[in-house]
């Protein structure tokens, strides 16, 4: 694939409501949208979901826009790509830049897909075509406010809630959600590395709530204690932020720290890197779901196709576009009896409305114009 041109465009975007997580909060984003048209007019579109304000992800929003725009965009236009051959430690010698590599990378698959007239579900050998999602709920100011969001993500459909903890946010929270949903309810938690280990103890405690399983409880090189935990819980631990190259999953699968694992795109450095992990993981029986960066319905588009594979057996962090945003940039995604549908259409299968892009608050810039 021969690149014509490169555009970004920068769109703000509302969130109903701040997402806190034991890291910080998520109280706004601008969407950094990647626009790729290769020699023969095929467009496609990606998304750089890099986060201001939570350091937890390793790649700040600006330093991840920088990366993109001055060091990997003026790489990429010198090459023939081919999307299958693009992993994240092959960008001929560029380490790190993840979410800026994913965002490129993205849209070149949604052109790769268009020059096939396919869908990139069907591309990718998806098997689903509306997938069950959850929600996440995220910290508050008191108990009784963290029940109540809840119990409105179960009233709008959702199939499961995780539900974010930290010390001092946990045993006496999960206890109240619990006994809010009942017993049946797929409940999750989520803790963003923020407990140490001796914590265990605590944690191990957790399992009297019957979670499908405590998310990233250590820090991301906290093998060890991720390890004795699982040993130790009847509840099962899911790998997030550990897991970022493959090298790091099969470490992480050989040591025992995980039965479950949290593949975001944008964190491992691309849909290239997620399929190859898929396959790993699909080949040691481990369970896997698809982790959301609050996208746009760009960046949620490929997700969603993503986790339509038959190797992500749980449901995914892919909510409704309503759940964060006041608008979307696409058409909005739309929970209907607790499922997303995988979009269908060429590529991704979405484009950005005129009307947003028209707007005066959206900055379009040309990076690139052979």
């Amino acid at each position: 694939m021969r690149i014509e041109r490169i555009r970004v465009a920068r769109v703000p975007l509302v969130l109903v409501s701040p997402l806190r997580t034991s890291d910080g909060a998520h109280q706004s984003r601008s969407a950094v949208l990647v626009e790729i048209t290769d020699s023969d007019g095929y467009i496609g579109w990606g998304e750089n979901v890099a986060s201001s304000g939570v350091a937890y992800v390793g790649e700040s929003a600006e330093a991840s826009y920088a990366a993109m725009t001055q060091l990997l965009i003026p790489e990429l236009v010198k090459h023939e790509v081919a999307v299958a051959d693009l992993f994240a430690d092959g960008w001929w010698g560029i380490a790190g830049q993840h979410f800026a590599k994913h965002a490129l990378e993205s849209a070149l698959w949604d052109v790769h897909a268009r020059r096939q007239e396919k869908s990139l579900a069907e591309v990718l050998g998806a098997v689903e075509t509306e997938i069950e999602v959850g929600v996440v709920v995220g910290m508050h100011d008191s108990i009784d406010d963290v029940v109540a969001e809840v119990m409105m993500r179960v009233e709008e459909g959702y199939a499961r809630v995780k539900v974010k903890i930290a010390p001092g946010h946990d045993v006496e929270v999960l206890a109240a959600v619990r006994d809010a949903v009942g017993v049946e309810y797929a409940l999750q938690t989520d803790a963003n590395g923020a407990y140490g280990a001796d914590d265990i103890d605590l944690l191990c405690s957790l399992d009297k709530f019957a979670l499908q399983f405590i998310e990233q409880p250590f820090a991301a090189d906290d093998l060890d204690s991720h390890a004795e935990l699982l040993h130790r819980s009847a509840t099962s631990v899911c790998l997030d932020e550990s897991v970022n190259t493959m090298s790091q999953l099969l470490n992480a699968l050989d040591r025992g720290a995980c039965d479950v694992v949290n593949i975001k795109p944008s964190r491992v450095g691309g849909i290239r890197d997620a399929i190859a992990m898929h396959d790993v993981l699909v080949g040691r029986g481990i369970d896997a779901w698809v982790g959301g960066m609050l996208e746009s319905g760009i960046g949620r588009a490929s997700c969603l196709a993503i986790a339509a594979m038959p190797g992500f057996t749980l449901t995914p962090d892919l909510s409704a576009s309503a759940r964060y945003f006041a608008s979307d940039i696409t058409r909005p995604f739309v929970l209907e009896d607790s499922l997303l549908r995988v979009p269908t259409g060429l590529g991704i299968g979405v484009e950005p409305l005129p009307e947003v892009l028209a707007r005066q608050d959206v900055v379009i810039e040309t990076l690139f114009q052979r």
